[in-house]
């Protein structure tokens, strides 16, 4: 079984299609490199892996649920 720290180090090397639900995905803008994998607030209910995403087209970088993530 892989650590929490292998797992992102392996997760920031991913091209992926962000979720569709996103203002960007309808903009076009769908795909894109996992720069960064943080976790949410210690006081969350659910604490899900963020993805910080740069994406391909506008070059902007947005946070979204790794989860909902497609891999490329």
């Amino acid at each position: 079984m892989k650590t929490y720290t292998e797992q992102r180090i392996e997760a920031t090397r991913k091209r992926v299609q962000i979720p569709a639900y996103t203002d960007r995905w309808m903009m076009g803008d769908r795909y894109g490199s996992v720069m960064k994998v943080t976790r949410g607030p210690n006081n969350s209910v659910f604490r899900r892996e963020i993805a910080h995403v740069k994406l391909d087209i506008s070059g902007k970088t947005v946070r979204v649920f790794l989860d909902d993530c497609t891999e490329v």
